[in-house]
């Protein structure tokens, strides 16, 4: 018998006949197959890095002029202290006159360095939130010490030496304004002198026209060293300090 003429793969209603020796057909891997690409993830925008910020670096006199308001700062804070101990009696005279001076000297250095950049000592104080009365009246008002004003600091059994010390000082500075001496710097050394050597006298009263020599030296410790008095100033000052002498000698020749 002829065989039969297979059906072509073509021919509809085909199917193939898979041998019974053959494996069957398994799924492939999906490890093995080909994986498509990632899509790409898409990142928010970002600002751009700030550029890193180089440290400061200061020379020596850059820190040195940095420093003196700090500086200003604490001579202001300690001589308020300063003050308060002295009016409670914690500090002896002695002591409170050295420390005193020598804030005074320190603050006049300094105020003179820092000139141009604070001028106004009280408006520096308030604008860094110190009160410090007592410490602007020392350093802005009179000047001196405490103990150079009201006495405090002489010795009973040195009149005589004291009253020859305050005779000397008037007689000096008489000579300092009569060949024309006006400039700040020349005439507070001889004011303060006179002053300290008044109050040193013992058992001195209130006498007409010494106040106006305290006056004269708030009045040049608020001066620039290079400011001068006026032509009516120098006579006035003239005239103050010859009144306040011949109440001196008046009482002077009243206890003799």
């Amino acid at each position: 018998m002829a065989e039969l003429e297979r059906p072509r793969p073509s021919a509809p209603g085909y199917v193939a006949e898979v041998p019974a020796s053959a494996p069957p057909l398994e799924a492939p891997d999906e490890a093995d197959a080909p994986s498509a690409p990632p899509a790409p993830v898409e990142q928010a925008p970002t600002a751009a890095a700030a550029p890193a910020r180089r440290p400061t670096t200061l020379s020596a006199q850059e820190r040195r002029e940095a420093s003196k308001p700090g500086e200003l700062y604490s001579i202001i804070v300690a001589s308020e202290h300063l003050e308060s101990a002295f009016i409670r009696g914690s500090v002896s005279n002695q002591d409170y006159e050295r420390e005193c001076n020598l804030l005074l000297a320190q603050f006049k250095t300094l105020k003179t360095g820092l000139k141009d950049k604070c001028p106004d000592i009280r408006a520096f104080a308030s604008e860094h939130g110190l009160h410090c009365p007592l410490a602007e009246e020392r350093l802005l008002g009179t000047g001196v010490a405490a103990t150079a004003l009201f006495g405090g600091t002489a010795e009973g059994g040195k009149e005589s030496l004291a009253c020859f010390k305050a005779s000397e000082g008037f007689i000096t500075l008489l000579d300092a304004v009569k060949l024309n001496l006006t400039a700040a710097d020349e005439l507070l050394p001889l004011v303060r002198d006179l002053q300290a050597s008044i109050v040193g006298i013992p058992n001195l009263p209130p006498l007409p026209g010494l106040e106006r020599i305290t006056g004269w030296l708030v009045t040049l410790n608020g001066m620039r060293a290079s400011d001068q008095i006026t032509e009516a100033q120098s006579r006035q000052l003239a005239l103050d300090v010859e009144q306040a002498y011949t109440s001196l000698k008046n009482w002077l020749h009243e206890k003799t």
